[in-house]
């Protein structure tokens, strides 16, 4: 557990930043508070909840006159934070001076940290009480699952992360007296997620695979599927393997799991009478973008600033062609400006957030106005004020989609039948 003072200043980092869609995403917060998001929420937007939460904890009963000094650190902290006012603007508001204004905001954000500190240590004392029935093999593969999903994503040659997978095995194989012989195409897709996760896990199902070799060679076959690539391994002996290993494989558990965060599969099955070990990684496609802008040299710099291994861009200059393109298909996001000649930025989001089917789509309004209250009480997901520098526009981007989708939302196409892990 982390001290309380150290607590209390992430909560004030944390307030200071609130409509900073990117900066909650990655904050300290989400991971002490267990803010895990789903797929219509972020991180980020969890986090803010958590905080909006907290400060409305402190709105006094509806028996207490509005009037009253028992409502000013609630309003205080209300203005300051969703309402985004400077202190000048808060003491015309309530008609109170500064050192007044100071003392009621002090109040209510020590109020908020306590709030929040209740939590975490209520959080943090469930988190104790699993961890404590758990086995130490069960407790590791939580860990190494909790740190492959918090490690960063991003588009991952499979070529050459073979390549970085036969330089570290080698050795351990000719150690062993195994002759490792790989086999892969001479191209393969690229997939997503973290380089050196995804290396480990292939490296960790390779370690224990040649554990479990048929005699001393040891062969590991990629081929390239529509939608995955297909590892196998063999032959393994079956005697070694055993029975129960191979309908529960606990060898290959933390693999197996490890896999899973990326929408991978891992299952043992005869082929041609020859144990097999496969395993798959889901093919990444490119994220696909729509952006609502009539700038031509606006368009031009979101694709400079877009890669084009990562991102599909599709672009609308009216609402008219935005709809027709949302009939054809949902892009992962949506990029607007509310301010164009002819058209209501502001109708075409709630146009979008009252649609059931396009609902769901995350929409960064991209303006030269800077209205962030407006905009995500209408239901955006985060407001960046031209101009925009590239770091902050990629973060902001990637902050709203599903990382935990593998990048490819390729999912693994059917199941397993035999041995499943």
């Amino acid at each position: 557990m982390i001290s309380r003072e150290l607590f209390a200043a992430y909560i004030r980092d944390a307030l200071a930043n609130f409509y900073d869609c990117a900066h909650l995403q990655i904050h300290p917060l989400t991971e002490l508070l267990v803010l895990r998001g789903s797929p219509e929420e972020t991180k980020a937007q969890a986090l803010r909840q958590a905080l909006t939460e907290a400060i409305e904890a402190l709105r006094p009963e509806a028996s207490i006159p509005f009037g009253r000094s028992e409502w000013l650190p609630y309003r205080v902290m209300r203005l300051r934070y969703m309402e985004s006012l400077g202190q000048d603007e808060i003491c015309r508001e309530l008609g109170i001076g500064r050192t007044s204004c100071y003392r009621y905001h002090q109040e209510a954000l020590e109020a908020v940290v306590s709030i929040l500190w209740e939590r975490y240590q209520l959080d943090a004392a469930r988190q104790e009480q699993r961890a404590a029935t758990l086995a130490p093999n069960e407790l590791a593969r939580e860990e190494a699952i909790k740190v492959t999903r918090a490690a960063p994503h991003e588009p991952v040659s499979l070529l050459e992360l073979l390549e970085g997978i036969k330089l570290i095995i080698r050795p351990l194989a000719e150690q062993q007296g195994i002759d490792l012989r790989i086999e892969a195409p001479p191209s393969l897709p690229v997939t997503y997620g973290d380089p050196a996760m995804l290396r480990q896990i292939v490296l960790t199902i390779l370690t224990e695979a040649m554990g479990l070799v048929t005699g001393r060679t040891l062969r590991l076959s990629i081929s390239a599927r529509a939608r995955e690539t297909l590892w196998q391994l063999r032959p393994l002996d079956e005697a070694k393997v055993g029975r129960q290993d191979a309908q529960q494989a606990p060898r290959f558990a933390i693999g197996r799991s490890l896999l899973s965060v990326y929408e991978g599969r891992l299952w043992l099955e005869k082929e041609q009478g020859i144990l097999t070990l496969s395993f798959t990684l889901p093919n990444a496609r490119p994220w696909t973008i729509l952006i609502l802008d009539d700038d031509p040299e606006t368009i031009e710099l979101y694709r400079r600033y877009l890669p084009a291994r990562e991102f599909a861009i599709q672009v609308a200059r009216r609402g008219a062609e935005l709809e027709a393109l949302l009939t054809d298909a949902r892009p992962d996001l949506i990029l607007l400006d509310v301010l164009m000649p002819r058209e209501d930025g502001w109708s075409i989001l709630q146009r979008l957030k009252n649609t059931p089917e396009t609902a769901p789509i995350p929409v960064v309004i991209c303006s030269v106005l800077s209205q962030p209250s407006l905009a995500l009480a209408l239901g955006a997901a985060a407001v960046l004020q031209k101009p925009i520098d590239q770091a902050s526009f990629l973060q902001t981007v990637r902050s709203f989609l599903p990382q935990e989708d593998s990048g490819g939302r390729a999912r693994p196409a059917g199941r397993a039948d035999t041995a499943p892990l």
